[in-house]
């Protein structure tokens, strides 16, 4: 790295800099003891705050970490600022060798650098090749920002001491309106040393705070103000997508998992802001099903659509560009969702759902009658109740008047360990699915909205097993001929194509009981065409025709 030396920063007074990234409880200068104690995990998986929307066409007066009036984490000036330019010349990284905001001293190769430096540097551009790579643009430079710029227009890196309050953060500086958009420039604080954070290595530490936050950096190079969920979701995703052996998505999924009801499209505040950085998990289900493509044109879908939230954006996308929706894609979502921790099941879902946390459900026994069960937009319903029955069947009616677009409901056969089938009803007034269950410990029943907007809808939730008598959620016997349902499997590929059933990826010889009424050839995504696959399993089976139990039809 090649290797400059300054003094520190005169003082400079401002407007605080919009920040990214910064834990919320910082600025009151709580200890990291009470973020522990509110469900912000181990030391290095604190939470930050979502992204603060910029002030369109205003430009953010410089409160750099060189100043002494600039907001904690801030070096002493007492200190000797010293700086480094990474190999590959794209970043400044800035720090101290005394003082409480000094970094490690080892020099191993005897650069005149510190080690730990030279590995910041390094990592950041690891990060910033990383994301080109994926189609994603760069942050603008801030060689035209008014005062302390860091020295020229390369992207800066302060390495001040955050006293394990938290671990780094972007800070928005410059934000400008051009042709309809906003584009902000900033800057970036890391931790200068790890010391009592818990992460296994330094190597861990910076490769975790620089995939994250600087993926921050990069959705400021588009629209800064998506909300806290698409944000911090995003990011978890992006540090994910770097090097899955990072720990931050696994750690940070059960802020999600335990609270399915609570929709994806309102940031929460306050203690629930963990939620923001669970709701990744949605984001990495959106990067291994259709691919790294649709993480890109979401945001830059977000430029040409400046006023749109971002689930009324990624629903542009997937109907554009796959041939989906947001509802099919959210209703798959929520199939995976049933195969984490301990039920993750080869074939099902994530590809490293071992390391997640399992679904929280509501154990309930049969038969079950809920009056009015109240569901969110974007959001599911989960209750589990005993299996060993034949079959167990699920209804559910929504209330006279609800349109009934974007429900779904899966029932799915399970054990301790396996997800042995899912069966999925989303095209009827009144939703039926049934499942075998003779083998299965438990079965889980979903009720899932995926609409991009709108507020909760109610409806009536029936379940019931095999001999019980409960007319609201018939059991029926299957047909004769009617073989295996005709769909897709949860990690099938980008196609939601089908026939609105899907089963687990699993062998399932056994006959299946008749569905939810679903139009020949048709097509679960809105805009979808059916796929190669299924067009072969329909000519060779024959189309069939579904049908509701004559309990639930309606003249």
């Amino acid at each position: 790295m090649q290797h400059l030396r300054h003094a520190a920063g005169g003082e400079r007074r401002g407007a605080v800099p919009l920040q990214v990234g910064v834990p919320a409880m910082m600025a009151s200068g709580v200890p990291a003891l009470l973020l522990l104690l509110t469900g912000a995990g181990t030391p290095h998986r604190l939470l930050h705050e979502e992204a603060v929307a910029p002030v369109p066409g205003v430009v953010v007066e410089s409160g750099r970490p060189t100043s002494a009036s600039a907001p904690v984490p801030r070096f002493d000036p007492t200190e000797t600022v010293e700086s480094a330019v990474s190999e590959g010349d794209r970043f400044r990284v800035h720090f101290t060798r005394q003082g409480p905001n000094a970094v490690p001293l080892a020099d191993a190769d005897g650069s005149g650098v510190p080690d730990f430096v030279e590995l910041v540097g390094r990592t950041y551009e690891r990060v910033a090749t990383f994301y080109a790579g994926l189609g994603f643009r760069p942050p603008p430079g801030d060689a035209t920002t008014p005062g302390d710029n860091g020295g020229d227009g390369r992207f800066d890196v302060y390495l001040v001491d955050f006293a394990r309050r938290g671990d780094g953060t972007f800070r928005m500086e410059t934000c400008l309106e051009g042709n309809g958009t906003t584009r902000c420039t900033g800057y970036m604080l890391q931790e200068n040393d790890f010391a009592g954070y818990g992460y296994p290595s330094d190597a861990h530490a910076v490769e975790t705070l620089a995939s994250h936050e600087f993926f921050h950096a990069v959705q400021a190079a588009y629209r800064p103000d998506l909300g806290g969920i698409a944000s911090e979701g995003t990011a978890v995703w992006a540090t994910e997508r770097f090097e899955p052996a990072l720990d931050d998505l696994e750690g940070f999924t059960h802020y999600y998992l335990e609270s399915p009801d609570r929709g994806l499209l309102t940031d929460p505040s306050g203690p629930g802001v963990g939620f923001n950085y669970g709701a990744g998990l949605f984001f990495q289900f959106a990067g291994e099903h259709f691919g790294d493509a649709l993480l890109v044109a979401l945001l830059e879908e977000s430029v040409r659509q400046p006023e749109a939230r971002w689930p009324l954006l990624l629903d542009t996308c997937l109907r554009r560009d796959f041939a989906s929706s947001f509802d099919a894609a959210f209703a798959r979502f929520s199939a995976w969702n049933l195969g984490t921790g301990a039920r993750a099941t080869p074939g099902h879902g994530y590809a490293r759902a071992e390391g997640y946390a399992p679904l929280a459900t509501t154990a309930t026994a049969l038969p079950a009658s809920i009056a009015s069960l109240r569901v969110a937009a974007a959001s599911s319903r989960n209750f589990e109740v005993a299996g060993g029955a034949s079959f167990v069947s699920a209804t559910f009616e929504p209330e006279p008047g609800t349109d009934p677009a974007g429900l779904s409901l899966l029932v799915a056969a399970v054990t301790d360990t396996t997800v042995l089938r899912v069966r999925q009803s989303d095209r009827s007034e009144v939703l039926w699915a049934q499942v075998p269950a003779h083998d299965a410990t438990h079965v889980v029943v979903s009720v899932v909205d995926g609409r991009p907007q709108g507020l909760g809808r109610y409806g009536r939730l029936c379940i019931a097993a095999s001999g019980q008598d409960a007319a609201c959620a018939p059991v029926e016997p299957p047909p004769a001929d009617a073989g295996t349902d005709a769909g897709t499997t949860p990690d099938a590929g980008p196609s939601d194509a089908g026939t609105g059933d899907m089963d687990a990826g699993l062998p399932d010889e056994e006959p299946q009981p008749p569905g939810p009424p679903v139009e020949d050839g048709g097509c679960q995504a809105a805009g979808g065409t059916l796929s190669g696959a299924l067009i072969a399993l329909l000519l060779g089976q024959g189309l069939r025709t579904r049908r509701l139990p004559s309990a639930l039809r309606r003249n």
